[in-house]
């Protein structure tokens, strides 16, 4: 048996000889990837006019606000279409079979008119992560004589980004 503990001994010494010689380490290398797409949400506010007096001198008039959440630096255009009683280039109101026309403008000067061809008549922005608010000014002429009653028409808002 002396031998053999000798033996088992020596067995051990020596495979704990090699064990640093036996061991060893492979790596490698994984990508971690992820592809950030551009996206836009838009919300708005109705534009409400009130009560129009057509026998008034002055014009009414009323502001909106559209909310354009795009991704961080992502380009974005708003288009307004003319809504679903326009003539031409004029946009109108329906009661019934009567019209009220009126006009939706960039700004508060209402010189720029709000259109439906973004490279021209949109606005643009930036995107920057959080609702950047545009607004919209309405104008409807004075002195148009209409039928009494309540005027709506429905406007839609896109963004192109």
């Amino acid at each position: 048996m002396k031998g053999f503990s000798h033996t088992v001994a020596a067995l051990l010494v020596g495979s704990l000889a090699h064990a640093g010689v036996q061991a060893a380490t492979a790596s490698t290398n994984f990508n971690v990837t992820a592809t950030v797409v551009t996206s836009c949400a838009v919300t708005a506010s109705d534009l409400a006019f009130g009560a129009y007096d057509p026998a008034s001198a002055l014009d009414a008039t009323a502001s909106s606000t559209i909310s354009v959440t795009c991704s961080l630096a992502a380009p974005y255009t708003v288009s307004l279409d003319d809504g679903g009683y326009a003539s031409g280039t004029t946009r109108r109101m329906g009661s019934g079979l009567s019209r009220l026309s009126y006009e939706l403008y960039r700004d508060v000067a209402m010189t720029g008119i709000f259109g439906s061809v973004a490279s021209l008549l949109g606005v643009t922005g930036l995107g920057t992560g959080v609702a950047v608010p545009t607004p919209v000014y309405g104008k409807i002429p004075k002195n148009q004589s209409v039928v009494p009653g309540s005027y709506a028409d429905q406007i839609t808002v896109t963004v192109d980004y």
